[in-house]
């Protein structure tokens, strides 16, 4: 029953975490981890980008989920949840015994910038670059405790992986974020 509490807050979060990004008045337009966004793609995204068809859920296996966190369980095909154009993919590894119990997914937004991340308040951004040299705007807690996003760049678009907990902490979801990249990284386009 925990995990499957679990696994609905943590969809409710990624489906709705976004933050505006947009000061132009009329409708909202959400930006970040996995929430659908109307505003105007960034002017570098107005080329084709290198994203586009890119299959969210073609970028890690469920093996190597299961490696990453041993008890995940197969993958959850969202398709365009985060938006048109977009593809999200999302693993659960269930609360067991009060213990453990991360969500953690994948999102290919091939409109999107990581310059079109919108940082909350009590979110921490930092500027890193990718284990393949990317770059990546890194944001701790933008959804609360226990959250990790990483925006990596590939050409005008960014892959999303965010990785969210009730029982672990911050730094091991980033972490996770870590191992999904190493992963991931070798299968993007080149920027």
């Amino acid at each position: 029953m925990r995990s499957a509490a679990l696994s609905t807050i943590i969809a409710a979060i990624a489906l709705t975490s976004a933050a505006c990004s947009s000061t132009q008045p009329g409708q909202p337009s959400p930006a970040g981890s996995l929430a659908p966004s109307s505003a105007s793609p960034s002017s570098a995204a107005t080329a084709a980008s290198k994203l586009s068809g890119v299959n969210a859920c073609a970028l890690l296996a469920d093996s190597e989920a299961q490696q990453i966190a041993p008890g995940a369980g197969s993958h959850t095909d969202y398709g365009d949840a985060g938006g048109a154009g977009t593809s999200v993919c999302g693993w659960t590894k269930p609360v067991v015994n009060g213990q453990g119990g991360v969500s953690f997914g994948i999102v290919v937004r091939p409109a999107q910038s990581i310059n079109d991340l919108a940082v909350k308040p009590g979110g921490q951004l930092s500027r890193p670059t990718s284990t393949g040299g990317r770059q990546v705007a890194l944001v701790k807690n933008n959804e609360g405790k226990g959250t990790c996003l990483a925006a990596i760049a590939v050409g005008s678009g960014r892959i999303d992986i965010n990785a969210t907990t009730m029982h672990d902490t911050t730094e091991q979801m980033c972490s996770v974020v870590s191992k999904i990249d190493d992963f991931v990284e070798a299968r993007l386009p080149s920027s």
